[in-house]
């Protein structure tokens, strides 16, 4: 299929007898699996049973396994694949680690809470797995370079759950805004549907440990500090500092966008200004103006590209907003629904085959993330901070430099 963003092919293997060691390490790393990718799912909630089935309609993928610390879930999960492939022999596990152990995988697909994402995809990678990772990559800074250092260590096909940038509204939008017909880019817009939903922690009265074979509360908790057990963290960790990256629900997806859009996939704005509770501005160092704000669109994940001749803006709709109709003449606009992409999960099959690399490789989203992580930073501590991206600290703020990571619970460690 056409990649949408540059690629480039991985050596593979067959080195010469004369190569050294570390060459030949190093081509065994990359050979591509059979003509069939075998896959685990880990995290089987609503998301994953949204994408299971369209990795399993992918010709050439098969699933081998999947893991849940939700006894009702991975069952129910494990149900579904079986009908699938006509048979009872997909594997159910609690620990992901032994699906890790399996050599017969070659790619997970994680789709965990937040907290899990960095410290899951790195183990998969180093275990010699291809990973897709649902949104956000990481929950601070120093886990999403981790990240990033993984995929390039152990040479394994990274793909994020963006799925927006392989869209066909989307995709247009940035072709618009490229094609100078805007004028020079002065103002991007990202849609953020909540702010500050978990900025602090909310702790609930202790109930009964379940038993760890219908959920496993120490393995849900996984990186994440100690808490006592109680069901209400389980539909209500969104809300839980601990467990979610509060901007990156969104801004993983349009601040991503604007990034992809201005180039800056190895950088992220130098100073970030809170306005108000929905309303968020940051600035690159050129002076382009990134306005996170909560309000004013027609629908979820919208982004506005702004010139100094003309704007267009677009959304999970599936609709583009022009500045002049004359914009959209002659463009041709393929879309698909954001809920059940197909686009970006076969792209990712098709990379674990070609070696190739994806649309949306952790070293690209790091820094989406690393913008994300600075800008809820600065919304927290609710003041102005100025940011270095090269060093990924902020200029003469302890209090703020202190919060670029968070310590992971033994034995969960970067």
């Amino acid at each position: 299929m056409q990649l949408q963003r540059r690629g480039f092919i991985c050596k593979a293997a067959g080195f010469a007898a004369a190569a050294v060691a570390g060459q030949r390490l190093r081509a065994q790393a990359v050979v591509p699996p059979s003509n069939t990718v075998t896959m685990g799912f880990v995290g089987t909630g609503s998301r994953a049973m949204q994408l299971i089935p369209i990795f399993m309609n992918i010709t050439g993928t098969r699933a081998l396994a999947v893991c849940d610390v939700n006894r009702e879930r991975r069952l129910n999960a494990k149900k579904v694949v079986d009908e699938f492939n006509g048979n009872s022999d997909c594997a159910a596990y609690r620990d992901f680690r032994e699906m890790l152990a399996r050599p017969d995988i070659d790619a997970l697909y994680i789709a965990t809470g937040d907290r899990w994402h960095a410290q899951m995809a790195m183990l998969a990678m180093s275990a010699g797995k291809d990973v897709y990772c649902e949104k956000p990559i990481s929950l601070s800074m120093r886990e999403g370079e981790a990240v990033m250092n993984a995929a390039k260590r152990y040479q394994r096909i990274y793909q994020g759950g963006v799925q927006r940038r392989t869209v066909g509204n989307f995709l247009t939008a940035m072709n618009i805004a490229r094609s100078g017909r805007l004028g020079r880019l002065h103002t991007l817009h990202a849609g953020m549907v909540a702010m500050g939903r978990s900025s602090a922690n909310k702790f609930f009265d202790t109930e009964p440990m379940p038993a760890p074979d219908d959920f496993d509360w120490n393995m849900w908790l996984g990186p994440a500090p100690w808490r006592p057990y109680s069901s209400k963290y389980i539909k209500g960790w969104h809300s839980q500092y601990d467990f979610h990256g509060d901007l990156t629900e969104w801004g993983s997806h349009t601040i991503d966008l604007c990034q992809l859009l201005l180039n800056r996939e190895q950088t992220a704005p130098v100073r970030y200004v809170p306005v108000d509770a929905g309303t968020f501005h940051a600035f690159y160092d050129d002076g382009v103006k990134l306005v996170l704000r909560q309000h004013g669109f027609k629908s979820t994940c919208a982004v506005r590209f702004e010139g100094d001749e003309g704007w267009v803006e677009t959304d999970d709709t599936g609709d583009i907003y022009v500045s002049s109709p004359s914009l959209l003449e002659n463009r041709t606009v393929r879309s698909e629904s954001w809920m059940r992409p197909v686009a970006h999960p076969r792209e990712f099959i098709d990379c674990v085959r070609s070696r190739q690399i994806t649309s949306a490789p952790a070293e690209s989203l790091h820094f989406t993330h690393v913008a994300c992580h600075a800008a809820t930073i600065a919304y927290h501590l609710n003041r102005p901070l100025e940011f270095d991206p090269t060093t990924l600290r902020f200029k003469n703020d302890q209090e703020a430099d202190r919060l670029i990571n968070r310590s992971c619970r033994a034995p969960w460690a970067l």
